[in-house]
C-alpha cells in the first residue's frame, strides 16, 4: 500500500523507465494536492502519494501539498510555474442544486481552512481566486481527481445528468484553469479511480492530450477507469474561446471522465514549456484579454452549498443540504469585477458524435 503523507514536501527521483522519453535538460515540475475530504481523505492521500511516486519515476520534479497542510496560501505558492497540477478532493461545481452561481467557491478546490485542521473542515476556493492568484507554466496540464461536478456527474445522491448539464459542468469547472494568465492548456477530470499511469503517458513523446485521454485501463472491468468509448461527446466550449470538450460517457454510469482545452496539444509541446522555463530568455506569457461580465441564472434550488460526495451513482437530487456544509457562500450577485460567465447554453450548442475539424487554440 502506498505510504500516506500528510505534510508538505518535495521529492525527486533520477529513475526513469527506458520506454519513457527524455524530458530534456529541465524536468517538468508537478504539484500533487490532496484536500480534506471527510471519510475519503485517507483514500485520497493514498492515491495522491501513488500519483506522486509515478511522477517521480517518470522523471518529474514533484512537490506534495497534502492535508492537513493543504491551505490556499500553500497551493498558490507551490503551484507557481508548475507544468502539472493534480488535485484530489471535494468538488463544488455548477449547475448544481446549490444556487446562486458564483465563482468565489465554485469550480475550484476544497482545501484546509488552516494548517493542521480536521479532514471535515473544508474551505472552497473557486474560479475567481484561481484566476486572480494561480500562475502555472504556459501550456500546463491540470488533473482533477474525484471532484464532484468536474467530469459531469454530480454527487453520490444525485441522478446522472443529461448531456447538456454534464457539458456545462465540465466547461465551467475547467474555465478558470484555461485562462491564459493562469496557464493551463488541458484539464483532465476523473470522478473515479483511474488505473492509468498518467505521469508516464505525459512523458511519452509526441502524444496528444486526446490520445492520453483514450488510454485504456490497466485493469479491465473497472467501468469508468480508462477510456470507456461507449458514446463520447465532443463540444465547443462556451467559457473558453477556442477550447473543445471531450466527455467519455458510460451508458450506465454517466459522465466520469472528461478533457477540456487544447485536445491536440502534444506531450512534446508540454515538455518544451518546462525547458523554456529553465531558460532565462524564455518569452513571457501573452497578456490575457478581459473576461466577460457574468450573467448567472439558476433554475435549481437555493439550499446552502454542501461538501459534495466523491463519487456519483444514480438516485434523485437531494431536497436538503447534507449535514456537513462548507464555509458560508456569498449570496450577492456577481459584479462586473468577477471574471466569469457561467455556461448556461441559451442557444443550441454544437455537440459532435465524432471529432469535428480541429480549430486552433490560443492558451
Amino acid at each position: 500500500m502506498a505510504l500516506l503523507i500528510s505534510l508538505v514536501g518535495t521529492a525527486t527521483s533520477a529513475n526513469t523507465s527506458p520506454s519513457i522519453a527524455e524530458a530534456g535538460s529541465a524536468k517538468p515540475r508537478a504539484v500533487i494536492i490532496v484536500g480534506p475530504s471527510h471519510g475519503s481523505t485517507a483514500e485520497y492521500l493514498s492515491e495522491g502519494q501513488l500519483f506522486a511516486n509515478q511522477a517521480m519515476a517518470a522523471g518529474m520534479e514533484v512537490t506534495t501539498v497534502f492535508h492537513p497542510h493543504a491551505t490556499w496560501e500553500r497551493v498558490v505558492t507551490e503551484t507557481e510555474g508548475v507544468n502539472l497540477l493534480v488535485y484530489f478532493g471535494h468538488g463544488n461545481g455548477w449547475p448544481s442544486p446549490y444556487a446562486p452561481f458564483q465563482e468565489l467557491t465554485k469550480n475550484g478546490f476544497g482545501l484546509d481552512v488552516t494548517a493542521g485542521g480536521s479532514s471535515s473542515a473544508v474551505k472552497y476556493w473557486g474560479g475567481r481566486p484561481i484566476r486572480k492568484s494561480l500562475r502555472l507554466a504556459r501550456d500546463a496540464v491540470v488533473v482533477l481527481y474525484r471532484a464532484c461536478y468536474a467530469a459531469g456527474n454530480g454527487e453520490m445522491s444525485q441522478a446522472y445528468p443529461s448531456p447538456i448539464v454534464a457539458i456545462q459542468r465540465v466547461d465551467n469547472f475547467a474555465a478558470a484553469f484555461l485562462r491564459p494568465k493562469v496557464g493551463a492548456s488541458a484539464v483532465f477530470a476523473f470522478a473515479t479511480k483511474q488505473w492509468i499511469d498518467l505521469a508516464a503517458q505525459l512523458m511519452r513523446p509526441n502524444r496528444t492530450m486526446e490520445q492520453i485521454m483514450r488510454t485504456r485501463s490497466q485493469k479491465p472491468g473497472w467501468y469508468t477507469s480508462g477510456w470507456v468509448g461507449h458514446d463520447p461527446i465532443y463540444a465547443d466550449s462556451e467559457r473558453t474561446s477556442g477550447a473543445r470538450l471531450l466527455l467519455d460517457r458510460h451508458v450506465d454510469r454517466g459522465f466520469a471522465r472528461a478533457l477540456s482545452g487544447n485536445l491536440a496539444m502534444t506531450t512534446d509541446e508540454w515538455r518544451d514549456e518546462a525547458e523554456d522555463l529553465a531558460s532565462p530568455s524564455a518569452p513571457p506569457a501573452p497578456p490575457a484579454p478581459p473576461d466577460p461580465v457574468p450573467s448567472p441564472t439558476s433554475t435549481l434550488g437555493s439550499t446552502p452549498e454542501p461538501v459534495p460526495s466523491p463519487t456519483s451513482t444514480p438516485s434523485s437530487i437531494p431536497t436538503r443540504a447534507p449535514s456537513h456544509t462548507p464555509s458560508p457562500t456569498p449570496t450577492a450577485a456577481p459584479s462586473a469585477s468577477i471574471e466569469a460567465r457561467p455556461s448556461s447554453r441559451p442557444t443550441p450548442m454544437r455537440v459532435f458524435d465524432t471529432p469535428p475539424p480541429k480549430a486552433p487554440h490560443t492558451p
